[in-house]
């Protein structure tokens, strides 16, 4: 009976975790090849080349924006004090490219400005969290991250890792423990 009892119960948990996983991609599982975000990059150049400019433009106004934060109202976060004119091309521009794709910028530190296209792991109480997407290095790599030749392995240790696309482009992939 205990044996059953147990068995019923290791079966309803695998079946009941195995969606939030799959949703959450603790492991990167599902991430992109990095010719799969380099084809995107130079499909939508000048929308991701106008993007980064506007994001340096508006530095200190906003930290990350997405087609779904410019949809909420009331809007928050820096992007009140937008024009609705602005608010439009970011939306415009970033549709172009992916609807779901999520602009941040840090001012502060790097002005770097990164397109994350991929993540998971996020609200998980184990595991990583990681995305993977395009950022612009306006002032190189120094003080972001380490310098690789490929992504499509997942590296194992938490940091910000880069293989160049061109000069400022990266394909950027973070993880945090």
């Amino acid at each position: 009976m205990l044996a059953r009892l147990i068995g019923f119960v290791l079966a309803t948990t695998v079946i009941l975790a195995t969606p939030c996983l799959l949703w959450c991609d603790p492991v990167a599982a599902n991430a992109p090849k990095d010719a799969e975000l380099v084809a995107l990059f130079r499909l939508h150049h000048k929308a991701f080349e106008r993007l980064a400019t506007m994001a340096i433009e508006n530095a200190g106004t906003f930290s990350s924006i997405s087609v779904e934060t410019l949809n909420k109202e009331p809007l928050t976060g820096g992007l009140q004090s937008l024009s609705a004119e602005r608010r439009g091309e970011y939306k415009r521009l970033l549709s172009s490219i992916r609807s779901d794709l999520v602009m941040g910028i840090d001012a502060a530190f790097t002005m770097s400005v990164s397109f994350s296209y991929w993540r998971g792991g996020t609200g998980l109480s184990i595991g990583r969290s990681w995305d993977k997407g395009i950022a612009y290095l306006s002032h190189g790599t120094e003080r972001v991250g380490r310098v690789v030749t490929s992504l499509d392995e997942v590296p194992l240790k938490d940091d910000v890792y880069l293989v160049p696309i061109e000069p400022k482009w990266y394909i950027m992939y973070e993880q945090l423990d």
